[in-house]
């Protein structure tokens, strides 16, 4: 559709020709079916050539691609941290659509963070009622303490988020979230093998922000990621070797032994809570003197082992760590408290630790 054809269908609309308008509208609507400008005038045009039901109709689908534009414009000011403007843009979609997914979503993700545990599962619950088959509000409902609380996150919980995110991903976390993890596992590659690695594993590779701040430290680079979109942003920067979409235990099992120098993994343990058969793998796939650098949040004291927090990430205890990467049979382990990341203004207490492999 060109802005000329919509221009003639508003001055068929003026002129009194409603069923020309009305014609030319559902052609402009095939094509442009997001065009809230349309649904508007077509819903007019349909009411003027007698069809109230299909005008009452067309009026509901301009509300819910309204609602979804208004979603929209909430999600960016959330991203940059304004709540309350954000919480007034969700409401006001959730007015024109009460089945706006992503605004009942948001919604529950900022009652979450408030402390509203109450609305915030009947944000998630609406979700569920809108789409029975989307994996992300029975996760959260769970995160938020209704349910058995799963060992990682659903795999298309994460696929559908980061599919979705990836476009603003880099920009958010440096610009907004302040976000380290890249640049505290490169320096800790840096001080613990100066003189480089060989082959590396990226696991939870994104857009590749790990694998750029590691340049000229390692060898051929693999990268591992569930979400299409976050691999496609990683092809283009034309550093990895090799990237694989699958999840990160089923890419560790079919990777050969001791093929790995380094394995590197930036903030991607937050949506796995059991950790102890991938600490297997990560041990099977490293050479003999070979090193895994991970960051972690930190469950500061409130587990022994990991925990799934209301925010919908895992975090885990620094003894919990120690003791599967003893286990798995590394060599020795070192950690450092760190914040990777500001999160509503507020730093994200984690840990950086690094296991090795005997030579």
């Amino acid at each position: 559709m060109t802005p000329d054809e919509f221009f003639k269908a508003q001055r068929l609309h003026r002129d009194g020709d409603f069923a020309a308008a009305v014609s030319l509208l559902q052609d402009i609507l095939e094509h442009t079916p997001n065009h809230v400008a349309a649904w508007r005038l077509y819903a007019g045009a349909l009411r003027e050539v007698g069809r109230p039901d299909d005008a009452v109709d067309a009026d509901t689908k301009g509300n819910a691609v309204e609602a979804d534009h208004t979603a929209d414009v909430g999600a960016s000011l959330l991203f940059h941290g304004d709540l309350k403007r954000g919480r007034a843009f969700f409401e006001r979609a959730i007015v024109l659509d009460p089945d706006c997914i992503t605004a009942h979503w948001l919604l529950g993700d900022i009652e979450g963070r408030e402390g509203r545990d109450a609305l915030a599962l009947a944000h998630y619950r609406r979700c569920l009622e809108i789409d029975p088959t989307r994996t992300g509000p029975a996760y959260m409902i769970a995160a938020l303490g209704e349910g058995p609380v799963p060992e990682h996150a659903p795999s298309t919980y994460v696929i559908d988020f980061f599919d979705w995110y990836a476009e603003d991903f880099d920009e958010h976390l440096t610009e907004n979230l302040r976000y380290t993890g890249p640049l505290q596992v490169a320096g800790t590659l840096r001080v613990t093998r100066p003189d480089g690695v060989g082959p590396t594993i990226d696991l939870g590779c994104g857009t590749g922000m790990a694998g750029m701040a590691v340049q000229g430290q390692v060898g051929p680079i693999i990268g591992v990621d569930l979400s299409t979109e976050m691999l496609s942003k990683a092809e283009a920067r034309g550093i990895y070797a090799q990237l694989i979409e699958d999840d990160l235990l089923s890419a560790m099992q079919a990777q050969p032994g001791a093929s790995a120098d380094a394995i590197l993994a930036a903030d991607v343990f937050v949506y796995i809570g059991e950790l102890a058969p991938l600490f297997g793998e990560c041990r099977r796939v490293l050479a003999p003197g070979g090193i895994f650098i991970a960051t972690f949040e930190d469950a500061l004291a409130t587990t022994e082992t990991w925990k799934l927090e209301h925010s919908g990430r895992y975090t885990h205890a620094l003894a919990y760590l120690e003791k599967i990467a003893a286990d798995a049979g590394f060599s020795s382990t070192e950690s450092s408290p760190i914040v990777l990341r500001q999160e509503y203004d507020q730093p994200v207490q984690s840990l950086l630790v690094s296991f090795e492999r005997a030579a």
